[in-house]
Protein backbone atom coordinates (compact mmCIF):
# COMPACT_ATOMS: atom_id res chain seq x y z
CA UNK A 1 0.00 0.00 0.00
CA UNK A 2 1.55 3.36 -0.82
CA UNK A 3 1.28 5.40 2.75
CA UNK A 4 0.63 8.50 0.94
CA UNK A 5 -2.54 7.99 -0.87
CA UNK A 6 -0.96 8.69 -4.21
CA UNK A 7 -2.06 6.87 -7.60
CA UNK A 8 -0.83 7.28 -10.76
CA UNK A 9 -2.75 7.07 -13.66
CA UNK A 10 -1.84 6.61 -17.26
CA UNK A 11 -4.23 8.15 -19.59
CA UNK A 12 -3.76 5.27 -21.93
CA UNK A 13 -5.21 2.37 -19.21
CA UNK A 14 -7.89 4.99 -18.28
CA UNK A 15 -9.87 4.95 -21.79
CA UNK A 16 -8.88 0.93 -22.59
CA UNK A 17 -11.18 -1.45 -21.05
CA UNK A 18 -9.98 -5.40 -19.99
CA UNK A 19 -11.49 -6.58 -23.20
CA UNK A 20 -9.37 -4.69 -26.11
CA UNK A 21 -7.34 -2.20 -26.42
CA UNK A 22 -7.39 1.57 -27.11
CA UNK A 23 -6.38 1.28 -30.66
CA UNK A 24 -9.18 -1.13 -31.67
CA UNK A 25 -12.34 0.94 -30.34
CA UNK A 26 -13.75 4.09 -31.90
CA UNK A 27 -12.17 7.08 -31.76
CA UNK A 28 -15.11 8.34 -30.48
CA UNK A 29 -16.15 6.29 -28.21
CA UNK A 30 -12.41 6.13 -26.77
CA UNK A 31 -12.14 9.54 -26.52
CA UNK A 32 -15.31 10.12 -24.86
CA UNK A 33 -14.36 7.31 -22.17
CA UNK A 34 -11.39 8.81 -21.84
CA UNK A 35 -12.43 12.01 -21.25
CA UNK A 36 -15.32 11.11 -18.73
CA UNK A 37 -12.06 9.01 -17.04
CA UNK A 38 -10.07 12.09 -16.56
CA UNK A 39 -13.07 14.34 -15.57
CA UNK A 40 -14.00 12.04 -12.95
CA UNK A 41 -10.58 11.63 -11.46
CA UNK A 42 -10.64 15.33 -10.97
CA UNK A 43 -13.89 14.91 -9.25
CA UNK A 44 -12.86 12.46 -7.31
CA UNK A 45 -9.87 13.77 -6.21
CA UNK A 46 -11.48 16.93 -5.16
CA UNK A 47 -13.71 15.45 -3.19
CA UNK A 48 -10.80 13.79 -1.23
CA UNK A 49 -9.21 16.89 -0.55
CA UNK A 50 -12.29 17.84 1.14
CA UNK A 51 -12.55 15.31 2.71
CA UNK A 52 -9.02 14.98 3.90
CA UNK A 53 -9.18 18.98 4.82
CA UNK A 54 -12.18 18.59 6.94
CA UNK A 55 -10.66 15.10 8.50
CA UNK A 56 -7.62 17.74 9.47
CA UNK A 57 -9.96 20.46 10.84
CA UNK A 58 -11.28 17.82 13.20
CA UNK A 59 -8.36 16.43 14.36
CA UNK A 60 -9.10 12.68 12.64
CA UNK A 61 -6.53 13.37 9.99
CA UNK A 62 -3.40 14.41 10.38
CA UNK A 63 -2.54 17.89 8.06
CA UNK A 64 0.49 16.44 6.46
CA UNK A 65 -2.53 13.55 4.58
CA UNK A 66 -4.64 16.62 3.90
CA UNK A 67 -1.82 18.89 2.34
CA UNK A 68 -1.16 16.00 -0.12
CA UNK A 69 -4.71 15.74 -0.83
CA UNK A 70 -4.76 19.11 -1.49
CA UNK A 71 -1.41 19.14 -3.72
CA UNK A 72 -2.82 16.11 -5.46
CA UNK A 73 -6.12 17.71 -6.31
CA UNK A 74 -4.37 20.88 -7.22
CA UNK A 75 -2.00 19.08 -9.78
CA UNK A 76 -5.04 17.17 -11.26
CA UNK A 77 -6.70 20.39 -11.66
CA UNK A 78 -3.41 21.92 -13.22
CA UNK A 79 -3.67 19.14 -15.83
CA UNK A 80 -7.22 19.80 -16.72
CA UNK A 81 -6.86 23.04 -17.31
CA UNK A 82 -3.80 22.78 -19.06
CA UNK A 83 -5.54 20.21 -21.74
CA UNK A 84 -8.29 22.51 -22.12
CA UNK A 85 -6.61 25.69 -22.94
CA UNK A 86 -4.83 23.65 -25.12
CA UNK A 87 -7.97 22.44 -26.93
CA UNK A 88 -9.81 25.92 -26.88
CA UNK A 89 -6.36 27.15 -28.64
CA UNK A 90 -6.43 24.32 -31.30
CA UNK A 91 -10.52 24.93 -31.83
CA UNK A 92 -9.57 28.34 -32.37
CA UNK A 93 -6.67 27.43 -34.70
CA UNK A 94 -9.30 25.61 -36.57
CA UNK A 95 -11.70 27.97 -37.02
CA UNK A 96 -9.71 30.74 -38.29
CA UNK A 97 -8.39 28.68 -41.44
CA UNK A 98 -9.26 29.61 -44.62
CA UNK A 99 -11.45 27.22 -46.33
Amino acid sequence: MNPIGLTLNNPIQVGASSSGSLASKSSGSSFGSLLQGAVHSLESSQAQANQQITGAMTGQVSVTQAMVAVSEAQSTLDVATSVRNNVVQAYQSIMNMSV
